[in-house]
């Protein structure tokens, strides 16, 4: 009996390793070649990759054109005069500046929650392994994570950044300050990881640049140089360090040209459909009157690259909706269903970062001394590059206008009663033409050239521009049409909110949250300035 129970034992023992041996290799390979091939994190890294700026795959449809609603269209890119909104939501929603809790919620997830989720299904897997492949892998995630995040905290201020993926159910935030030490500091070590890697990564699950690590770290210090740039205001010797990295060619160099950009659309690999096909299609996303202003008053080419005509009264024009309009929804002819629409298809990509921003950054710490080059010779590349990208002729024309934006008034505007002035004390294409109606200095003025034109490139990159107008107040923007809009968020003199508030549930989820407002320095409202601005921003009133 005795010798019967042994060998079942043995059977046992035997079965046991084979059971473990088949469920640690599925596939039929080992652990570390499904990590070397990406299997074991490309799910998590195509879903990553759609969730920096919400698209999706054509079956979804409508799903991430109502997120990028959220995010981009009706909000930040409304308020900042990419878009305007036919339709005002009973004035109950952030396209009027109500911060209701639902929608806040929804924003959080948009914006934090889901990408969260991706990113910690790879760091769990990654994080603390020898392996090269997976502190590749990690070194990847963590710069997509880091571009998604960035948009987060530039919205919300005070995010979990240090803590995240720690596994607490009530993690602490970090103030924005520290969220961009941290994920600068992200940004180095994913560079230090990738510029030296030996072969392609995870190029069936990379849509942006199809395993290509070197124009993946090229992106990773355009992002460092955008967050140092942003922050010289605030901590000159923070943005001086990593600018200094971000443009060494020894760490790998920054975007130089269309090749290099950063954008995710539709591949073989990942179908997608880019996501302001949906709110365009419900007659709600239309041209925005502040880019109109100056895109006409600028005679600029890329106005047929932006946007297509609309029409009125069966004549075609470039039509244009008042920022945070107060009229609801209105259809068929004459009304601004018929106004112009963003130009996009379905394979349209959405651009993380273009070399033209690139050129605008260093064009900026040059000319605030941060860099020894010549401002005028960065910011006119800058302009060049983005009528290249955009595919357009006679930008040396263009650079010596003198032409101003154009003012709003009943001649030019259809779709209710709004006018503004805005040329007044505005700017021109031409770097050495200076505004003598204008109280700024000369270098001021040079400023406000480099960001309204940066602000042109940008288009319809909406929540950066959002940020650089909050950072830098440029380029001038329209008042909102629905005059009560500023009332909502307590800031009356506010042409723009300068954040989103968190939703209350978020404090009764965690106790952290009660440190927001010492994080953030003011209230959790829409009017309490961001870290990154800077003190003597210009005012419009």
């Amino acid at each position: 009996m005795k010798k019967y129970i042994y060998l079942a034992l043995i059977a046992l023992l035997s079965a046991c390793a084979d059971y473990e041996d088949i469920n640690s290799n599925i596939y039929g390979v080992t652990d570390s070649e499904l990590k070397a091939g990406g299997l074991a994190y490309g799910s998590a890294f195509m879903k990553m990759q759609q969730l920096v700026i919400p698209i999706g795959s054509p079956d979804k449809t409508t799903d991430p054109g109502n997120d990028l609603q959220n995010t981009d269209l009706i909000s930040s890119g409304n308020y900042i005069g990419y878009f305007g909104n036919n339709n005002n939501w009973g004035f109950n929603i952030e396209s009027n500046w109500n911060f209701r809790e639902d929608r806040m919620t929804y924003a959080y997830e948009n914006f934090y929650s889901k990408l969260y989720r991706s990113w910690n299904d790879i760091y769990k897997e990654a994080n603390g392994s020898e392996e090269p492949n997976d502190k590749a892998t990690l070194a990847l995630a963590n710069i997509v994570k880091v571009a998604g995040w960035l948009r987060a905290t530039d919205v919300f201020g005070p995010i979990v950044y240090t803590n995240a993926g720690k596994g607490s159910i009530a993690p602490k935030l970090d103030s924005q300050e520290d969220v961009y030490r941290a994920m600068l500091a992200d940004l180095d070590e994913s560079v230090e990881i990738l510029k030296n890697y030996p072969s392609l990564l995870m190029n069936d699950y990379d849509a942006i640049y199809d395993g290509n690590t070197s124009k993946w770290v090229k992106f990773a210090n355009s992002l460092m140089l955008r967050m140092s740039v942003r922050v010289h205001f605030k901590d000159q010797a923070l943005a001086q360090e990593y600018i200094q990295k971000a443009l060494d060619p020894a760490n790998g160099g920054v975007i130089e040209n269309i090749e290099e950009e950063a954008k995710v659309q539709s591949t073989s690999k990942m179908p997608l459909l880019n996501s302001l096909l949906a709110s365009i299609d419900y007659g709600e996303t239309r041209m925005g009157l502040g880019i109109w202003s100056y895109l006409t008053g600028y005679e600029d080419p890329r106005i047929s690259k932006y946007f297509t005509k609309g029409t009125f009264f069966d004549e075609a024009h470039y039509l244009a909706v008042a920022p945070t309009n107060s009229r609801s929804k209105e259809m068929g002819k004459n009304t601004p269903e018929f106004a112009s629409k963003p130009n996009v298809y379905e394979g349209s990509p959405l651009y993380w970062m273009r070399a033209s921003e690139v050129l605008f950054l260093k064009a900026e710490a040059a000319l605030f001394g941060l860099i020894s080059e010549n401002p005028k010779q960065l910011y006119e590349e800058g302009v060049t590059m983005s009528f290249e990208e955009n595919g357009v002729k006679g930008v040396e024309q263009y650079l010596k206008s003198k032409s101003r934006p154009t003012d709003i008034d009943m001649s030019n505007y259809h779709y209710g009663y709004y006018s503004a002035k805005i040329s007044e004390k505005n700017t021109s294409p031409n770097w050495n033409d200076m505004n003598q109606a204008s109280n700024l200095s000369q270098k001021e003025q040079q400023f406000q050239k480099i960001m309204t034109q940066k602000y042109l490139a940008l288009y319809p990159n909406a929540v950066e521009a959002w940020t650089e107008y909050r950072r830098t107040g440029y380029p001038f923007i329209l008042p909102p049409e629905d005059r009560e809009a500023p009332k909502r968020i307590g800031c009356t003199e506010c042409l723009a909110p300068e954040r989103f508030r968190y939703s209350p549930s978020e404090y009764s989820n965690n106790p952290n949250m009660n440190e927001i407002p010492s994080l953030l320095g003011g209230e959790d409202t829409g009017a309490t300035k961001m870290w990154w601005v800077r003190e003597d921003r210009p005012s419009q009133r």
